[in-house]
This record gives C-alpha cells, sequence and structure tokens, in this order.
C-alpha cells in the first residue's frame, strides 16, 4: 500500500509514526513534481490544505487512479472545497490536533491588543516612557466573547477564556448547548450579538457563503470598546471596513492571524491600522507539541485505513 505525505508542520513526528505503521509503503515528498510522480500509485494522500491546489486537483482526477483517501494535515479546507477532489474519495481533517495552539494564539491577539501591546511596543522603540495607554487597558473578566464557530478550534477559545472569567457565547450553525459556552446562538442572530458582545472571535470553517460576514455593518453593530480577533480565513472579514474601524475608533481594536489578501501586500492599509496586531498565518505552529498531536491524529487514521476501516473526522468537500 502506497501512501504519499507532503507536509510543513510536524512532518518529522508524522513520518516516524507512519514507518511505524507502514513502513516502506510511506512515501514523503517535498515538492510539486515529486508529488505528480508519486500519486499514480497512491492509495492515500497525507496534504495540508495550504498546498492543495487547482493544478493538483486536476492530477488526482488525471492521474491518481488508485487513490481512495485525502488525509488534511490542516483543519481549514477550503481550498479543497474550491478545487474539489476525485469522485468516491474520503476526505479528513486533522481534527482537534490544532485546538490548543491556534486557541492560545487567539488568546495571545486578544489579550495583547486588550493590554495595548501595539501602542507599549512603539513607546520601547521610540525610547518613549508613557503610561497613557493605561486608561485603555481592558482584561476578559467580566466581559462577554462571541465565539464564531464552534468546533474543535472555537470550543478551545471558549474554555479559555471562560477560565480567564468572561462569559461566552457560542455563534454556530445549530447554536448546540456546549460546556465551553454559556450560551448559544445560530449565526442567523449574529447581528443582535455583537452590540453585546466585548470580544468578536472568529473561528469557524469559512467558505464562499462566509466571504465578508464581517463588514461594516457588523463592525457599526459592535461597543467601541470591542476587539476583534480572526483566526479563520482572511476573507470571513472585510479588509477595508476593518482598517476604515480602526481608523474611526469603531472598534477598539483588532488581532488577525490571517488576511485577505495573504499574504498581505506591503501596501496594504491594515500594515498602518492603529491597535492591529498582524500574524502571518501562524496560529499552528507550537514546536514539538504541534508535531505530536498531528501524528497522533494522522497515526490514529492511518491505523484505521490499514484495517479496512474508516478514518475519523471526515469532512464533506
Amino acid at each position: 500500500m502506497r501512501i504519499v505525505l507532503r507536509g510543513n508542520l510536524g512532518v518529522v513526528q508524522i513520518l516516524a509514526r507512519l514507518k511505524e505503521l507502514a513502513g516502506d509503503g510511506v512515501m514523503p515528498v517535498d515538492d510539486d513534481d515529486s508529488l505528480s510522480a508519486a500519486l499514480p500509485e497512491a492509495e492515500a494522500l497525507l496534504i495540508p490544505d495550504s498546498l492543495y491546489s487547482a493544478e493538483l486537483a486536476g492530477i488526482l482526477r488525471t492521474r491518481a487512479k488508485k487513490l481512495r483517501w485525502i488525509q488534511l494535515l490542516s483543519a481549514g479546507y477550503d481550498a479543497v472545497m474550491r478545487h474539489g477532489i476525485p469522485d468516491g474519495v474520503l476526505l479528513t481533517n486533522a481534527g482537534d490536533a490544532y485546538g490548543p495552539p491556534v486557541a492560545t494564539q487567539t488568546i495571545a491577539l486578544l489579550l495583547a491588543v486588550q493590554r495595548q501591546f501595539p501602542v507599549l511596543l512603539d513607546n520601547q522603540k521610540r525610547h518613549v516612557w508613557d503610561r497613557t495607554a493605561a486608561s485603555r487597558c481592558a482584561i476578559p473578566l467580566g466581559g462577554t466573547a462571541a465565539v464564531i464557530g464552534f468546533g474543535h478550534i472555537g470550543s478551545e477559545i471558549g474554555r479559555l477564556l471562560q477560565a480567564l472569567g468572561a462569559r461566552t457565547i457560542a455563534v454556530t450553525r445549530h447554536a448546540g448547548p456546549h460546556p465551553a459556552a454559556d450560551e448559544a446562538v445560530s449565526v442567523a442572530q449574529l447581528h443582535a450579538i455583537l452590540p453585546r458582545a466585548d470580544t468578536v472571535m472568529i473561528a469557524l470553517a469559512a467558505g464562499p457563503e462566509t466571504r465578508h460576514l464581517i463588514g461594516a455593518a457588523e463592525f457599526a453593530l459592535m461597543k467601541r470598546n470591542a476587539i476583534l480577533v480572526n483566526i479563520a480565513r482572511g476573507y470571513v472579514v472585510d479588509s477595508h471596513a476593518l482598517a476604515q474601524a480602526l481608523r474611526d475608533g469603531t472598534i477598539a481594536g483588532a488581532g488577525i492571524d490571517v488576511t485577505d489578501p495573504e499574504p498581505l501586500p506591503a501596501t496594504h492599509e491594515l500594515w498602518d491600522a492603529p491597535n492591529l496586531i498582524i500574524a502571518p498565518h501562524m496560529a499552528g505552529a507550537s514546536g514539538p507539541v504541534m508535531g505530536e498531536r498531528l501524528a497522533k491524529v494522522v497515526g490514529e487514521n492511518v491505523a484505521r485505513f490499514l484495517a479496512g476501516e474508516t478514518p475519523a473526522h471526515r469532512v464533506t468537500p
């Protein structure tokens, strides 16, 4: 059985685990040409969504005739949704592997903005001792946080927010209750929730229907002290509307791990927006622990696949 691996995060740990399970049946590749050459014999493909392209989708349909399963080495799958996969191929994602690191990044961005780190770091660079930012500092304790999307990542964000003393509202498609949420509402009620939220955290599974879910109209509904954090996909937030809302003081600040477009051009207006922290899509990075978590999920699914069982964490493209 041939399992082809093309990855970025956690490759060493994943490969070590797969060698235990499948031995020489595992073929790691590190570029597009090697991947294309390996696909005709592949029964399983392990790859992050970020490396899934229209060209790869075309190759899979025309040349990967033995392919039965794609295991994404990522939580998101919007590139696969956009480009599609061959009929009859099973698609799974990384399950809960990214929950703790991405949730930690989300909380770090929130706290950094609430504690005025953009101002403090600018003062430090200029060698200025200025305590005026203290009057604008906030903490999650006693506030209300709306978490849009409450899957593996969103629910971990909710758990951490609760631990910090915030009241957490889960905003989901089905408004189902969850231990990490004090309240649950449907995304159809988003406009009713935004005026109540001190923080708005975006962690939903993104797709075409979520493009500009947060735009000028949504910012206008938020509190002037509200903080926005986006770790889903950049296009969920209207970039121009976000820059404008920060410049006008419509909201107090924002932290984003994703942008639209991505990478963000050097001339983009977001770079100069006040009280904004921009991270270059790195929320999943967390050293060896991330590789170990990803290897565990992938290893369990490969073991199921080799045993003739259905791998877990199935998603529908």
